[in-house]
């Protein structure tokens, strides 16, 4: 009598059905596997943008805290018809267009493309000056005042031993601005020469685009240049501005004396900037932010008359101009509340269905794949409170 088998094979069937939930089991974690894997993806995209964030708020508030060294808010005569502040922001300008006479038009410009779900994210153009004062040129008066006119040019005379590192190549000119921060007067000039034998240096006012003739900076008998204080320092500064020409944003900065814009990064969607003012006969008062929607406050540069009426100037001293009226704003500018948008270098192609409109999530963003962060921050130019417009004596008390 034979014994049966102590060791049965599976069958068939049995193997088939471990098989199928085998591979179900395997699908599913793969499944799963994918999705972490591509959550981490994006996690780590996010984060990269936070860090982006980081990095051109660093540099953005270096900038910004430059702006006015050695000149404050002064308005900085650059040529005939062509005055500039040490801070100036463009609500969202197209530079094919140019902006005269601070920007010549701009091919290698273009605005976010019309049409597409990106057409509202149009971007402000910041530009700052400031005055390197390494070699910074203590003024001095000669025969009763700082400049004296000898032919053509004028001759400004400095203190004992000028530093001469302002002297330009031959042929060309040193770009720099006289001012007197005390007098909230700053003047642009092309020196030529330093002489620290003489103790003077020869210089045109006005910049490379034009001489300045207009008092007081293009008048050598102009009573300002009785007063004392005045100083010479190379012009220096920078622009920034979000560039959409490949298609995709991408964050360029202008540095001193360059011709050519820098790409920075290209994680930068959108720059947007807000200013505010104060009032100079009250100044403990709060400062007054525009653009200000709740308010009917547009931005600063787009101010009117009719829009900024509360701001056109104590009586009997308003503005008598729109021109007038932004100018005496830009003088009282204190603070600035920049933001950013930044968005992750790839888009997540499984959150966009081919064929279906692009969709707007709650805080205005197409949902496109990319993920986004929006960092806002505050800065107090320093420069703005030790030079250039200041509230009279007694103002607020």
């Amino acid at each position: 009598m034979s014994r049966p088998s102590l060791h049965r094979g599976f069958t068939l069937l049995e193997v088939t059905l471990s098989s199928v939930i085998g591979s179900i089991v395997l699908l599913a974690a793969m499944g799963v596997g994918l999705q972490l894997q591509r959550r981490a993806l994006f996690e780590e995209q996010t984060m990269m943008a936070q860090s982006t964030g980081r990095a051109v708020k660093d540099a953005l508030t270096v900038d910004l805290q430059l702006a006015g060294l050695g000149m404050g808010n002064a308005p900085i005569a650059f040529a005939n018809n062509d005055t500039r502040f040490a801070l100036q922001v463009w609500t969202e300008p197209d530079l094919t267009a140019g902006l005269p006479p601070a920007f010549a038009p701009d091919a290698t410009f273009a605005l976010p493309p019309s049409g597409s779900p990106y057409e509202n994210f149009r971007s402000d153009v910041v530009q700052l000056y400031w005055g390197d004062t390494r070699n910074m040129i203590v003024m001095d008066a000669c025969n009763g005042k700082t400049v004296i006119r000898q032919g053509n040019s004028f001759t400004f005379c400095t203190g004992p031993n000028p530093p001469t590192a302002m002297n330009p190549p031959g042929g060309q000119r040193t770009p720099a601005i006289i001012v007197n921060p005390a007098g909230n007067v700053a003047c642009h000039l092309q020196i030529t020469n330093v002489n620290a034998n003489s103790e003077t240096l020869n210089a045109n006012p006005g910049s490379a685009i034009g001489n300045t003739g207009n008092p007081p900076c293009g008048d050598p008998d102009d009573g300002i240049w009785e007063d004392t204080g005045w100083l010479t320092m190379r012009t220096e500064g920078s622009a920034w501005r979000v560039n959409w020409a490949r298609g995709a944003p991408t964050l360029e900065h202008l540095p001193a004396g360059a011709a050519t814009w820098v790409a920075v990064s290209r994680d930068v969607e959108r720059l947007k900037v807000r200013q505010a003012v104060v009032d100079l006969a009250n100044p403990a008062a709060g400062l007054r932010w525009y653009p200000e929607a709740s308010a009917g406050r547009p931005a600063l540069d787009r101010c009117t008359r009719a829009t900024c009426t509360a701001d056109s100037g104590p009586p009997g001293n308003a503005a008598s101009s729109d021109n007038e009226l932004r100018r005496m704003l830009q003088q009282r500018v204190r603070e600035l509340e920049v933001t950013l948008v930044i968005r992750s270098r790839r888009a997540d192609v499984t959150a966009v269905t081919p064929g279906v409109p692009m969709r707007v999530d709650e805080e205005g963003f197409p949902e496109d794949g990319f993920k986004r962060r929006t960092l806002t921050f505050r800065v107090t130019p320093r420069n703005f409170a030790a030079g250039g417009l200041q509230p009279q004596a007694g103002a607020g008390t």
